[in-house]
């Protein structure tokens, strides 16, 4: 009797430090599909001295063709279909002699060009290419890109900035020797091609029963910009004059990546899996979710902390706050907060800066809809204009956490 009363307790302990499953209004099917692995490799044209490739993690390049001794096309196919229309590029150049060529970037009919082109020399400084070098191609489902190359020197040409895993791996490390004394690292899981699915734990000492605010990142691959607005985010955060004072009440769990396959392998939207990471919070079909997930609720469940605040990062065509409207139940854990932190927001960036708030009802499974669901916490996505200025996202990201800690504080 007393061993199946262990098992019993012991299968209610595991159950409990798990993630809940939720029927969403919207179901969508996150079982895995098939994806189409682009090939790595090299193409060189040695009578033109030139030599193109996606042999980098985060490349996405499957087919090059040369039209002329100056004009090349080529073809950027998606991991597998339906999919949505974040069609990504990057390759890279070198050229044995100063040239200039045009590149033709082509999609799958119906895909409209959606990035506007970034070159780089070294993948560490990103510059928008010269908007006079840059062009519709035909159909309107194509774009020309002139690009100017020195003899020996890499030219990098991507949609966003190229930041794969090992760049936030590096970025990581950096920031925690930074601030060690209240960053620490842990590790989550694998993700379903073996990569390492990283954390950070924020906050004063071990985590403990202080309310928990949850911050995620880089769901889908392309959304480059939502990272750097968290990247800015956390800086704001351990750079705050009231850090420490904030540290006493809250701590934060970060998750900055979770998808790197996605990432790595250059893809549009999805993960190893064929599907919609930020459509799998009910099911938790696929690994990368249901390791997070399932690990925020263990470790504040543990620690007998209340998460009342998820903020997720992300990007699309234009700088917007999803979020709940006031009929979403269960109530929020932290109620007024968001209209707090926007006005907070806005009068910090100033200048007769407006919030773009659209919020919804709980419909498809995101993080977003998890965080209530699951907590009852406040959910927000945070998206960033593709084209969004650069130092405007830093300016946002910061302003962001200096808002998020004076409201709470003053709560």
């Amino acid at each position: 009797m007393k061993h199946i009363l262990y098992l019993i307790l012991t299968v209610t302990f595991f159950a409990c430090n798990r993630a809940s499953s939720y029927n969403f209004p919207v179901d969508v099917d996150t079982r895995t599909k098939d994806i189409r692995v682009q090939k790595k490799q090299t193409w060189s044209f040695p009578e033109t001295g030139l030599t193109v490739d996606n042999e980098f993690d985060g490349a996405r390049l499957n087919e090059l063709r040369r039209d002329d001794d100056t004009s090349y096309t080529v073809t950027i196919n998606p991991e597998n279909e339906p999919i949505n229309q974040s069609p990504w590029y990057a390759m890279r150049f070198v050229s044995d002699r100063d040239q200039t060529i045009t590149v033709r970037l082509t999609y799958p009919p119906g895909v409209h060009h959606r990035y506007f082109p970034k070159v780089s020399t070294d993948r560490k400084v990103w510059a928008p290419a010269d908007s006079t070098s840059v062009k519709p191609g035909p159909g309107q489902f194509s774009a020309d890109v002139r690009l100017t190359l020195a003899e020996g020197e890499p030219l990098y040409l991507a949609g966003q900035e190229v930041i794969n895993s090992a760049d936030v791996k590096e970025w990581l490390e950096t920031l925690s020797r930074k601030h060690g004394d209240v960053m620490a690292g842990f590790y989550v899981g694998e993700s379903k091609l073996g990569r390492n699915l990283e954390a950070y734990r924020i906050g004063e000492g071990e985590m403990d029963d202080r309310p928990t605010i949850v911050l995620l990142s880089r769901q889908h691959p392309p959304e480059v910009t939502g990272f750097l607005c968290l990247q800015a985010f956390l800086d704001g955060v351990l750079e705050h004059p009231r850090r420490d004072e904030f540290f006493t009440k809250y701590q934060l769990l970060v998750y900055p990546l979770l998808n790197p396959d996605g990432v790595d392998l250059g893809h549009w939207r999805h993960t190893a899996g064929g599907i919609d990471s930020n459509r799998d919070w009910a099911k938790y079909r696929q690994p990368e979710v249901r390791k997070v997930a399932n690990n925020i609720v263990k470790l504040t469940k543990e620690s007998r902390s209340d998460v009342v605040l998820g903020i997720d990062f992300h990007s699309t065509y234009k700088d917007v706050y999803y979020t709940h409207n006031d009929k979403v139940q269960p109530p929020t854990a932290l109620p007024g907060f968001k209209d707090a932190w926007l006005a907070a927001i806005a009068r910090g960036i100033g200048g007769g800066f407006r919030i773009n708030e659209e919020a919804e009802p709980i419909g498809k499974p995101t993080s977003m809809s998890w965080f209530r669901t699951q907590f009852g916490a406040e959910g927000i996505t945070y998206e960033i204009g593709d084209g969004t200025d650069r130092a405007f996202v830093r300016k946002k990201g910061i302003v962001s956490a200096d808002a998020l800690i004076n409201v709470l504080l003053a709560r």
